[in-house]
């Protein structure tokens, strides 16, 4: 199985196989796929004679291989590319998908056939499936870990011939969440600024993303690790102010995460850098912030401080409390953390 950015080179280059079964949880990656297929394979003027887009829910199977089947008409090739390919009634019959598997043990070499089975990857054990990988390519779009998000976002800006701070990636990831299609459409907007060879810097993100390179959850981590109370104070005073940008329901799992990490620290064998980073599943860089806040937060200390960020969430979200407010709360709990 290829890797999404061989594959997508490969595909860039007109370099097609004659079936593609692109799947998995994460859409952005199948988007990217198949938006870069529709747009490689054929010339503007060709396809409307060649190209043949089908939904899985208005679709049978006959369909899309009677389609793929036709040969192309004063071009190169033809595409039929199948959306939302999951929702076609043939994945429920092993004896209907026969018909798919034997179009791909002889495809037409002149069509690029697509299936895009989006929320989840058919069962890789169904012979149709085993088939397409033979004939073609058959693609696995996984959802990026958190832990792996801010990896994620080194090597997309990498990709487009720019550089990036670990440190100022963990910021992004940490800031705009789990959603690639979100993360890659702000880094296009600031690639537009920002020439090849250039640097994604703090205040770069700060100018065009709205992210307060003094003022967001990274920040506050770090100064939570040095034990830094007026900075922690100015940072949550500043999120308050801003507290849509900072609700404390994203706040908190940040925060539980990060000192079930430093509680992890205190159990390690080796504090050698790298091997806290392989442990922790964090960048080499951030292995230090862990030893200072171990240094400062002893293992029965941590056990507490998860008490008290259990409360705040409870009462955050009406457990027990009518009247307070979450960032009252929050302060509450922090002050307890540093005390």
């Amino acid at each position: 199985m290829k890797g999404m950015r061989d594959l997508l080179s490969a595909i860039q280059s007109r370099q097609f196989a004659p079936l593609y079964l692109l799947g998995g949880e994460e859409p952005y990656h199948l988007d990217v796929l198949s938006d870069a297929i529709e747009a490689s394979a054929m010339e503007e003027h060709e396809r409307d004679f060649n190209q043949t887009i089908l939904y899985g829910r208005d679709s049978d199977l006959d369909q899309v291989l009677a389609a793929a089947r036709q040969f192309p008409m004063m071009a190169e090739r033809r595409l039929v590319l199948v959306k939302e390919a999951q929702d076609l009634r043939e994945w429920k019959s092993k004896d209907k998908l026969e018909k798919l598997a034997a179009y791909a043990d002889n495809p037409v070499a002149s069509t690029v056939l697509v299936l895009v089975h989006r929320n989840k990857m058919p069962d890789k054990r169904l012979s149709a499936v085993k088939r397409i990988q033979k004939a073609g390519v058959v693609f696995q779009s996984d959802k990026v870990r958190d832990y792996k998000l801010a990896e994620w976002i080194e090597g997309y800006v990498s990709s487009r011939k720019r550089q990036i701070h670990p440190r100022t990636a963990q910021l992004l990831a940490e800031y705009l969440g789990n959603d690639l299609k979100k993360i890659a459409g702000e880094m296009d907007k600031l690639f537009i600024a920002l020439p090849e060879g250039g640097e994604v810097s703090d205040g770069l993100i700060e100018q065009h993303i709205g992210i307060s390179k003094e003022y967001n959850i990274f920040e506050l981590t770090n100064a939570l690790a040095d034990k830094d109370v007026g900075r922690v104070t100015r940072i949550v005073q500043y999120m308050r102010a801003n507290e849509k940008n900072h609700p404390v329901p994203r706040i908190l799992p940040t925060l539980t995460n990060y000192f079930a990490r430093v509680l992890t620290f205190h159990h390690l064998p080796n504090h050698d850098p790298s091997a806290v980073a392989s442990a922790l599943r964090v960048h080499p860089y951030a292995a230090k912030e862990y030893a200072r806040a171990a240094r400062n937060y002893p293992a029965r200390k941590v056990s507490r401080i998860f008490g008290y960020l259990r409360e705040c969430d409870a009462r955050s979200k009406g457990i027990d409390n009518a009247t307070v407010a979450p960032y009252d709360l929050l302060e509450e709990a922090l002050f307890k953390t540093l005390h």
